[in-house]
């Protein structure tokens, strides 16, 4: 079998459930009713991973900034280190660190592109989420060990540090393929537990918001007192902690053991392509295409917070960089308070759809960003946090609703073509970002706003689009979508989302009464390069042949 073709009686035994698997199902179900939905416990997945690279990451950034200038101030430039502590070569260090940014960041978001168009397609056919969780966390440990290499070895040039610190995090795929293997991980879990996947997947964004907060207000204070060897053997060892807690706590959810493609094959590109564009049931591609607008859009908006706030802050409100650094760390708890609002009320008390709190965040962000163009006051900057407390809540939803529209074996294609997107936007919509709040400044300093209330309102419209017959439905039965598949039937009737495992209410929902065993899923196919909608077409209409899982 070459990789280009797959045997499609192998696949079909695949989507199936052995014979002996039904019966003990059946054995189970007549069970009495009061074993046989026990309350789920919630059981931590990759919080401790992405809490702790988030907190590195935090940590080490203010740090790596004044590691750059200092190098740019010593060894470009030839100045003594006690002149350049005193701030006097502030302006011609930045001018060297940035000549070389400009390059630097091209480079690195061209290698991370590439490497997440081959790499997330692979998951997929493999099963394998697991190695991409590892490898960013690896590409961040050589990074910090480098640093503290050169630390310990001054001589470097700004350039010779710039690229030794991109180059590792660029060829492990930077933060974006830990997002995007993560969430595929979690996918790949709700669907074979029943999980809800809002919430679960909300959990661990708001992991990630607090931890944000901790290494940001940790790391100017640890380099303040402790100095460059008091952060970096921290990072390092928080990166290293999350790496050993990948390789022996995380554990695939299916794993194909016949995948036959290699992770450099040409295909996987455009495949993955090919999968974020294909004909789908009803309106799910149209969703899938403005969900990815809706992602795009909050990337621009986050890359450009980054970049321009402590300027316009700065020159509008007459705040130095205590007051702005105490500001993102009141409102980045207030965010995460926003997120636990979300998942606790709103999704779980209130059951609002995702749509709704989609709309709901927008609207928030929307009033919050039109009163920080109306204020002039101190104080009602702060208070406008509080305004927008659900601001971030399309965050929230919007991977769970475009998650819902796809298949497990697509979510690896998906995700990296998104992060793909996501870096090649941010190296776009920065230096127009920063051309218009340069050309708006001095007249009209909130200009840089109103593109993002413009994406606000967009994303509204795009959010609320209410689906048609059979979205958002899970994974069709025999029926098709919205038919007898749908909904539980008798013992022995075929499952209408995952074949051969627990029956899930649409859009993942909760698991149906009896024993599941996640182990035993739907199995990516061998050779990948088959729709996979075409294979489920096939097994709803061939009788199921005897097989045993291996």
């Amino acid at each position: 079998m070459n990789e280009g073709t797959v045997d499609i009686q192998s696949e079909l035994e695949k989507l199936r459930g052995p014979p002996e698997e039904q019966e003990e199902k059946e054995n189970i179900k007549r069970k009495p009713s009061c074993v046989e939905n026990p309350p789920q416990k919630y059981r931590i997945l990759l919080e401790p991973a992405l809490v702790g690279a988030m907190i590195a990451i935090n940590l080490g950034q203010t740090s790596l900034q004044n590691f750059y200038l200092q190098t740019a101030c010593t060894v470009d430039l030839g100045v003594d280190l006690a002149v350049c502590e005193t701030g006097e070569m502030e302006a011609e260090s930045q001018i060297v660190v940035s000549g070389v940014n400009v390059s630097r960041s091209f480079i690195g978001s061209l290698i991370a592109t590439v490497v997440l168009l081959f790499v997330g397609p692979w998951s997929d056919c493999s099963g394998r989420r697991k190695p991409l969780l590892i490898l960013p966390l690896v590409g961040m440990s050589v990074m910090t060990t480098g640093v503290l290499l050169m630390l310990i070895f001054p001589g470097a040039s700004t350039t010779q540090v710039l690229y030794a610190v991109q180059l590792p995090m660029s060829l492990g795929g930077n933060f974006g393929l830990l997002l995007a293997a993560a969430f595929s991980h979690i996918g790949d879990v709700c669907f074979a537990t029943g999980r809800d996947v809002t919430r679960t997947m909300g959990t661990h964004r708001a992991a990630i918001q607090i931890a944000h907060v901790l290494g940001a207000v940790g790391g100017p204070l640890l380099y303040r007192y402790l100095g460059f060897f008091g952060v970096f053997p921290l990072v390092l060892f928080l990166q290293l902690s999350s790496l050993i807690y990948v390789i022996f706590v995380v554990k695939d959810v299916s794993i194909n053991r016949e995948n036959k493609v290699s992770v450099c094959n040409w295909k996987l590109p455009f495949n993955a392509v090919h999968c974020l564009v294909r004909p789908r049931e009803g309106r799910k591609r149209m969703i899938i295409l403005l969900m990815l607008v809706v992602t795009l859009g909050d990337r621009m908006l986050l890359s450009a917070e980054v970049l321009i706030a402590y300027m316009y802050y700065r020159y509008k409100f007459h705040w130095n960089d205590v007051m702005f650094g105490s500001f993102l760390a009141y409102k980045n708890i207030v965010s995460f308070t926003g997120t636990l609002l979300i998942l606790s009320v709103l999704k779980r008390r209130l059951r609002l759809s995702d749509e709704t709190v989609g709309m709901l965040s927008c609207s928030s962000y929307i009033l919050a960003t039109s009163g920080l163009i109306v204020s002039t006051t101190t104080w009602c900057v702060f208070m406008l946090p509080l305004v927008g407390i659900i601001s971030q809540g399309s965050q929230v939803v919007q991977r769970p609703i475009l998650n819902k529209q796809i298949l497990p074996t697509e979510q690896g294609k998906i995700y990296s073509v998104m992060g793909a997107l996501e870096s090649a936007m941010q190296t776009i919509s920065s230096p127009l970002y920063s051309l218009l709040y340069t050309k708006t400044v001095a007249k009209m300093p909130d200009a840089w706003l109103l593109p993002g209330i413009t994406l606000a309102v967009f994303g509204n419209n795009i959010i609320m689009q209410r689906p048609g017959p059979g979205f958002n439905q899970g994974y069709p039965g025999p029926g098709g979508p919205g038919g007898p598949g749908m909904n539980p039937g008798p013992p022995g009737q075929n499952r209408f989302n995952n074949p051969g495992g627990p029956v899930y209410a649409p859009g993942y929902g909760q698991p149906m009464p009896g024993q599941q065993n996640p182990q035993q899923n739907f199995q990516p196919n061998a050779g990948c390069f088959m729709p996979a909608a075409t294979i489920r077409k096939i097994s709803n209409t061939t009788p199921p042949q005897p097989h045993h899982f291996q």
